[in-house]
């Protein structure tokens, strides 16, 4: 069967294996004939709503099961859909729905209730599904909330489908650097290229069990969720709390006979770093990915020695290029704790990469230059954003007759003598932390807004803990200001992750000749600073 559309995976591992299971979240789980059933009806209501081709959904709930019935459900309306991070502050929600202008939104209990706390100007003004059944507001129905019982009164048969693999399967909403989130669309063709390369790279089949620990808001679990479905493997979805409690996690990859988990890079640190990772636990798991940011050699020979058994490969690939990009099999142990470890070559079949200089000319062999990506899994551009598109996106004139488009990636590289690529550094304020893609000057922009602040300064540096990183805010301030009165500000603006750990007040932000904030001199006070505090 030729797929044209991503939940068309879905659909042909329902048809051959419907009684295996589809999604567990380790108390709930369904099969793949009941989550067929189930997401066909959220389509047939979806589009009683008034959903139809390339509108926009909202998801915005827990990690559980029916996040991915809300998915698939989505994609089968032939909708786009749109994942929200629930934990974040509600000022970030109506940022996006303003931004998407979504026809419908669907939900569980517990958002529907913060919503209605914070937001209530959505309800009634946009179409609500609410699917928990175990949590506030079951069982509410309203002319614009829907509850799961009546989503469940709609047939069950599967919609036609009116898509094109060029339209839009979802937005992903990532940091910007205007201190307003920007939406990266993703069509169907896009992850279709991707996932059919990733199942045949790693050789994931209908026997696997495919460990998801990341957010759904985040493009990471593009490989967990179409990996699943395209090779009827079951998807373990590990709820948020057990990324708290690395011994949870592990007991958790053990009772659900984990055999694949692609990982943030820091959360394989931190496990490594509170030393759960012991020999002979997790045995059914065999392939480790890890991605998100770099990994410090340091953490990576522990695990590597730990379970020489295993398989460990590097992941490179921006949010605008869908997935992977370019990936590394880590064959030897790192020598040691300064060892190189590369981001790979090239995805064959689907990415193509240049090195430019900043005159988009190409660099020569060795030298550090920009990574730019071409190929058929890079993104159509931001959404309702033509400007911001138009200049990470460019036409490739140097090697072809027929011009083609590249994405900047504001990433330095070189390549090695092997033929490797490897990450240098970045070329402007953009950072990744805890696998999110992050501009410091959305956290900037949102504390100076402050009354109190007078200028400020964000960077990621590194924490006690060897290669691991933290948000450090350097803050020049017209009165005294309480660390908790800021917090508090920016939690209604920003998710938790955007949050500072430390806070450093300064007499004066230290700014070069143009008026840029220098950055280098707040690195070199913050060393100096932790160096007096040792001693």
């Amino acid at each position: 069967m030729k797929t044209r559309l991503v939940q068309e995976y879905f659909d042909d591992s329902a048809r051959r294996y419907p009684t295996r299971t589809a999604v567990t979240d380790g108390k709930n789980t369904i099969c793949y004939d009941g989550l067929s059933s189930f997401s066909n009806q959220l389509a047939h209501c979806l589009k009683s709503l008034g959903v139809s081709r390339q509108d926009r959904v909202v998801i915005c709930m827990r990690r559980c099961v029916d996040y991915l019935a809300a998915i698939l459900g989505s994609l089968k309306s032939d909708a786009a859909y749109v994942p929200v991070d629930n934990k974040a502050p509600p000022g970030r929600w109506e940022t996006i729905i303003e931004d998407c202008q979504p026809t419908a939104l669907i939900c569980d209990g517990f958002t529907l209730d913060a919503i209605r706390n914070s937001v209530p100007g959505l309800i009634g003004n946009l179409p609500m599904i609410s699917l928990d059944s175990n949590s506030p507001g079951y069982g509410e129905s309203s002319s614009s909330i829907v509850s799961r019982d009546q989503v469940s009164g709609y047939e069950t048969g599967k919609p036609e489908y009116e898509n094109d693999e060029n339209d839009m399967a979802h937005i992903i909403y990532t940091s910007g650097s205007t201190g307003k989130p920007k939406g990266v669309m993703i069509s169907h063709l896009n992850i279709k290229t991707y996932i059919d390369w990733a199942v045949d790279c790693f050789h994931i089949g209908v026997h696997d069990r495919i460990l998801s620990t990341a957010p759904f808001y985040f493009d990471m679990s593009t490989f967990d969720i179409y990996c699943s479905f395209k090779s009827g493997a079951t998807l373990c979805i590990a709820k948020d709390e057990l990324m708290l409690f690395p011994q949870k996690l592990i007991q958790f990859v053990e009772q659900e006979k984990v055999t694949m988990w692609k990982g943030i890079s820091s959360l394989l640190m931190y496990m490594s770093m509170v030393g759960v990772t012991k020999k002979g636990l997790m045995p059914t798991l065999r392939q480790i990915l890890f991605a998100g940011e770099v990994m410090h050699p340091k953490y990576l020979i522990d695990w590597m020695e730990t379970y020489p058994d295993k398989l460990f490969y590097n992941c490179y690939g921006p949010t605008e290029a869908t997935g992977i990009s370019l990936f590394h099999r880590v064959d030897q142990i790192p020598a040691d704790d300064q060892a190189k470890i590369p981001i790979g070559k090239p995805c064959k079949k689907n990415t193509n990469v240049l090195l430019l200089n900043e005159d988009n000319s190409l660099t020569k062999t060795g030298d550090v230059g920009e990574l730019c990506i071409s190929g058929p899994c890079l993104s159509k551009g931001y959404f309702n954003d033509r400007e911001k598109t138009e200049r990470a996106f460019i036409q490739d004139l140097l090697l072809n007759p027929s011009p083609k488009r590249i994405y900047k990636t504001g990433d330095l590289v070189r390549m090695n003598d092997d033929g490797d690529y490897e990450f240098v550094a970045r070329k402007d304020h953009q950072v990744k932390y805890m696998g999110y893609r992050i501009e410091l000057s959305e956290i900037e922009r949102n504390l100076v807004s402050m009354e109190k602040i007078k200028d400020a300064a964000v960077l990621l540096l590194e924490s006690e803990h060897q290669g691991v990183d933290e948000l450090v805010a350097f803050v020049e301030s017209y009165d005294d200001i309480i660390a908790a009165d800021v917090i508090g500000h920016m939690r209604k603006q920003l998710p938790p992750y955007m949050i500072p750990k430390q806070w450093i007040t300064m007499d004066k932000i230290p700014r070069c000749n143009r008026g840029k904030i220098s950055r280098e001199a707040l690195e070199a006070y913050y060393r100096n600073m932790r160096r007096a505090k040792s001693c």
